[in-house]
C-alpha cells in the first residue's frame, strides 16, 4: 500500500461517523413508526372472546409489521457489515448512503399501505418494488469500493465481492419478485415469501463473515 493510499485521510474524504449516525438514527425512527402503524380497533371488548376478537382482528397487521420490522432489521445489518469494510468515505459514498435511506424511510408508510389495503396486489407490488429499491442501494454502496480501494481498511477479494452481489441479488431482489408474482396467487404466500428475506440473510451471511471489529491500523 502507497504511502498516500495508507494515511488516514486522502484528499476529499471524511469521517463516516456521521453518516452512519444518521442511518442509525433513521432506522431507528423507521422501526418505531411501524410498530404505531398498528391499528387499535376502538369498540374492544377485554373478556376473553372479546380479546381473541380483537387479536383475529389486528393479525394480519402484526404479521405485515412484523415482516417489515425483521426486513428493516436485515437491512441495517447488511448495510452495518458494508460499511464495516470501510476507512473512511467522501462525496459519492454519502450521497449513495442517503440514496439507500430514501426508499427505507418509505418501509412505514408502505407497511401501513399493506395493513389497510390487504387485498390489494398493487399494494404488494408497491412493497416489492421498494425492497428491490433498497437490494439495489445496498449493492451500489457496497460495489463502490471495488474503483475506490484507497477507501477501505483492507483490500476486497473480487471472488468474495461477487459472492457477496449475487447473495444480496437474491435477497432481496430475486426474492421480492417471486412474492410479487405470488401476490396475484396468494397475499398470505407473498407475505411469508418476504419474510424468507431476513431468514435468506442468517443463513447466508457471506458480507459479515469477515466482520472486522478493530480499529484501522495507521501506517
Amino acid at each position: 500500500m502507497s504511502k498516500e493510499n495508507a494515511s488516514p485521510f486522502n484528499k476529499g474524504s471524511f469521517k463516516l461517523e456521521r453518516c452512519t449516525a444518521l442511518t442509525d438514527g433513521v432506522f431507528a425512527i423507521v422501526v418505531t413508526l411501524l410498530v404505531l402503524g398498528i391499528d387499535v380497533p376502538a369498540d374492544h371488548n377485554f373478556t376473553v372472546d372479546g380479546f381473541y376478537k380483537f387479536l383475529e382482528r389486528i393479525s394480519y397487521e402484526i404479521l405485515v409489521y412484523t415482516i417489515s420490522f425483521w426486513l428493516a432489521a436485515t437491512y441495517w445489518l447488511q448495510h452495518a457489515a458494508i460499511m464495516h469494510y470501510y476507512r473512511e468515505g467522501n462525496r459519492a459514498l454519502i450521497w449513495l448512503n442517503l440514496l439507500f435511506l430514501f426508499p427505507v424511510t418509505l418501509l412505514p408508510f408502505v407497511t401501513q399501505l399493506r395493513g389497510t389495503y390487504r387485498y390489494e396486489e398493487l399494494i404488494t407490488v408497491l412493497f416489492g418494488v421498494l425492497q428491490i429499491m433498497i437490494g439495489l442501494a445496498l449493492i451500489a454502496i457496497w460495489n463502490y469500493s471495488k474503483s475506490n480501494p484507497q477507501l477501505l481498511i483492507r483490500p476486497i477479494d473480487d471472488a468474495f465481492r461477487r459472492k457477496v452481489i449475487l447473495r444480496m441479488l437474491v435477497s432481496p431482489i430475486i426474492i421480492s419478485l417471486i412474492a410479487i408474482a405470488l401476490s396475484f396467487v396468494s397475499l398470505h404466500a407473498s407475505a411469508l415469501c418476504f419474510l424468507s428475506i431476513p431468514l435468506h440473510y442468517l443463513s447466508h451471511r457471506q458480507i459479515d463473515q469477515n466482520w472486522i471489529e478493530s480499529s484501522p491500523r495507521e501506517d
